[in-house]
């Protein structure tokens, strides 16, 4: 084989790569420098492909992260999964929105970690007055996993409390987001304040009824 059919095989492997990637969910420049530099490299061939498939391939290089979003106006089957999130993953959202707004504001640092103990503190006025401590833990870690398999948390490595707030977080719950959603955001907030003083049921683990925060995501890497 010459060294162009090689070259030239090589660089469809990646494109696959790429592409399957994409479909499965976010890319990061942090999780895969060799396959983020494709991708930006060859966004024009990575765009036209997936426009044929009514997909939108979203690329932030100020974050370093890529994504697909479904072009709803292109009337073909849904690829992009859309999610019913639950009570509790919903609330846990909006807390990290607004613990990436705090930190804009103070630092303007792109980077947010969290640690298992903040989230405990920001979350505690919105879930039901836990009756046994350790039940609730793994309540909240149960929420945190679903977070994090959306895409949205990351756990640190070598750490066993701390995450790693996704900057992508910011372009599925952005300011126009959460100024459109303020109503429902307000009656989330009041069913946590009834549910914290338990004069409300508990339905936080049923995704049934929840309409659901993000109108559209996809796949977790």
């Amino acid at each position: 084989m010459s060294t162009v059919e090689e070259m030239t095989e090589r660089n469809e492997e990646n494109f696959s790569r790429a592409a399957i990637t994409l479909l499965k969910g976010i890319v990061s420049r942090g999780r895969d420098e060799v396959l983020w530099q494709f991708i930006v490299n060859d966004r024009s061939a990575l765009s036209d492909y997936f426009r044929r498939i009514g997909l939108i391939l979203i690329i932030d290089e100020v974050d370093e992260y890529a994504y697909l979003k479904q072009e709803d106006a292109a009337g073909l089957p849904r690829l992009v999964q859309r999610y019913q999130l639950s009570y509790p993953v919903s609330m846990l959202l909006v807390q990290l929105r607004k613990a990436l707004g705090e930190q804009d504001t103070a630092s303007g640092d792109t980077r947010l970690v969290i640690s298992f103990a903040d989230i405990m503190r920001r979350m505690e006025p919105f879930l039901p007055v836990p009756g046994n401590e350790m039940k609730f833990r793994q309540s909240l870690e149960h929420t945190i996993g679903q977070v994090v398999q959306l895409g949205f948390l990351q756990k640190l490595k070598g750490s066993e409390d701390e995450y790693e707030v996704r900057p992508v977080l910011r372009s599925f719950v952005d300011a126009q987001w959460l100024s459109d959603f303020n109503e429902k955001l307000a009656e989330y907030e009041a069913h946590g304040q009834m549910l914290h003083q338990g004069t409300a049921e508990d339905k936080s683990d049923e995704n049934e009824g929840e309409e659901g925060l993000l109108g559209e995501f996809v796949r977790n890497e």
